[in-house]
């Protein structure tokens, strides 16, 4: 959870008096100064790799389906193509 600013700067007044400026303020620096600095959890980047893993894995499938349906429709200009190119010289 993150300090205010107003508890942080309490703390930092309180503390420096006891330890000195540069150890008071290198204890506050191990607490966020925002809820944006708040370590992420392993649950979070678990979530974030699966909703990856789902988006790739549609993708993946999508760009199949496609070239899949761009062989088949090549393979069948090609018999075409070949037909038409037989019946002419026949």
């Amino acid at each position: 959870m993150a300090l205010s600013e107003k508890i942080r700067s309490s703390i930092y007044q309180q503390l420096s008096e006891l330890l000195g400026e540069e150890e008071a303020a290198a204890l506050l620096s191990q607490f966020p100064a925002s809820d944006l600095d708040v370590p992420v959890t392993k649950e979070f980047v678990r979530a974030e790799l699966a909703e990856l893993e789902a988006r790739m894995g549609e993708r993946f499938r999508q760009q199949t389906m496609w070239m899949a349906g761009t062989m088949l429709t090549g393979v069948g200009v090609a018999t075409a193509v070949t037909s038409l190119v037989t019946s002419l010289l026949t």
